[in-house]
């Protein structure tokens, strides 16, 4: 039996999930001008300080823009928000992703994975093969999805890290969270053995220094995902 761990939120995570939410469900539009600060504070029932901060992480996420001596209003998040507002409209949706937002995401993940496996073959050494080879043998062994998820994930990750490119493993690393919530839902769809072939396979296409082959193999994967979207999303 596991036991999560109970995080202490802060009021300031709480008014920040409460605005999240209404402009999620439409009740805030984009445009909208949202109440003066002094007015949040007592409708809400909190401090000038979690208003202030509140709005500004929301700002940073890209649900409202403060405009200085205008007031704050609600943007439009497809547009100014970042990966992180992923994950506020996945914790809106109970942990889920939509299937537009799954799709978007393994377009996105299977480009970057194609250009990380060419450049890791073009910077490939023995040394760093080993590594990656480690990294195989975890996710053959994973007990659980969980642990094959963030296993797959550091394989990937590594490539990323192979390639010699100095922002490649950064923003892969930036989809660390939503990589690793698809990879647990694939290892229940098609099982560890299944995923561990596949990812064999794409380790022998950069052990060969086929780059043909190891994008190929990149390729098929995303299809295959994108086939089976009801499978990864709500």
């Amino acid at each position: 039996m596991g036991f999560d761990k109970i995080k202490n939120v802060s009021l300031t995570d709480l008014f920040v999930e409460q605005i999240e939410n209404m402009i999620l469900s439409g009740q805030l539009s984009v445009g909208e001008k949202l109440p003066s600060s002094r007015d949040l504070c007592l409708k809400m029932g909190v401090s000038r300080q979690v208003v202030s901060a509140g709005l500004i992480k929301l700002d940073q996420l890209g649900f409202v823009k403060i405009k200085t001596r205008s007031g704050v209003f609600v943007s439009d998040y497809r547009e100014q928000g970042k990966i992180e507002t992923l994950l506020a409209i996945m914790r809106y949706h109970g942990g889920t992703m939509r299937e537009r937002e799954v799709r978007s995401l393994l377009e996105v993940r299977g480009s970057l994975e194609q250009l990380c496996c060419k450049l890791a073959i073009a910077n490939e050494t023995e040394t760093k093969m080993q590594k990656l080879r480690t990294t195989l043998e975890r996710i053959e062994s994973a007990p659980d999805s969980q642990t094959a998820a963030e296993e797959i994930f550091a394989f990937h990750h590594q490539i990323a890290v192979m390639s010699n490119n100095v922002l490649l493993p950064l923003m892969y690393y930036s989809f660390k969270d939503e990589a690793e919530y698809l990879w647990a839902l694939a290892y229940k769809h098609m099982g560890l053995e299944s995923l561990y072939h596949e990812k064999k396979a794409l380790f022998e296409a950069i052990r060969r220094k086929d780059s043909a082959a190891a994008e190929r193999q990149v390729k098929d994967t995303i299809e295959a995902s994108i086939k089976d979207l009801k499978v990864y999303s709500s």
